[in-house]
């Protein structure tokens, strides 16, 4: 399988043809929060990045950034999730991505606690749930035993692959993209080491139930 591309808003219009050639896969952002756009919002390309990939044939994961630090917020960015994957099918992960400073007050077992609270509900929705984060993250603020359940995709951009167990390794962020017309082209690129539309389509987790 061909390395997997992650984009959001801030790659601007993909040319999704040009794309298609260089990639195996699609992880499009969903949802973050930012007052400019009302508070929790769906990220503004996410459709289009949706249509274009699934129109030509490009496995299609999602990824939402959360900035929840209590429970009601967790169900808050769950519900504007759910309404942004509605009526859609995926053969690659839905990831909860936990890494913003943020977050940084909660004890590791609080996050956590938070995280596992999203990741449940992903796949009670029918979904393939994964937690992303990075190395240094990873290592002081989340209790990743706690999430041996989930697969891992991890950033590290040193050059070697990380130690920790994971399915996806983000191994770069400057990547040069023909068809990215914002951000010098450059993008996030991450190896899968998992056969994922294979086990999530045999699995029957590609669309959301309720």
């Amino acid at each position: 399988m061909k390395d997997i591309i992650d984009v959001s808003r801030y790659q601007g219009t993909i040319d999704w043809q040009q794309v298609r050639p260089n990639v195996g896969g699609a992880m499009l952002k969903t949802v973050s929060t930012n007052s400019r756009y009302g508070g929790i919002y769906i990220d503004q390309q996410f459709e289009r990045n949706y249509a274009k990939c699934k129109r030509l044939g490009i496995p299609v994961g999602a990824y939402y950034y959360t900035y929840a630090q209590d429970a009601a917020t967790v169900q808050a960015e769950l519900a504007k999730l759910h309404e942004a994957l509605a009526g859609k099918t995926f053969t690659l992960p839905i990831a909860v991505d936990v890494e913003d400073n943020k977050l940084k007050p909660l004890s590791a077992d609080a996050l956590t606690d938070l995280v596992i609270a999203a990741a449940d509900a992903i796949e009670s929705w029918g979904l393939y749930a994964m937690v992303y984060t990075y190395t240094y993250y990873s290592n002081t603020e989340i209790n990743m035993d706690r999430l041996a359940a989930y697969d891992l995709w991890i950033a590290d951009r040193t050059g070697k692959r990380p130690a920790r167990k994971h399915g996806m390794w983000q191994y770069t962020n400057k990547y040069k993209m023909p068809g990215v017309p914002e951000q010098g082209g450059l993008v996030d690129m991450s190896h899968a080491y998992k056969d994922y539309p294979s086990i999530i389509t045999r699995a029957g987790l590609t669309t959301l139930r309720g």
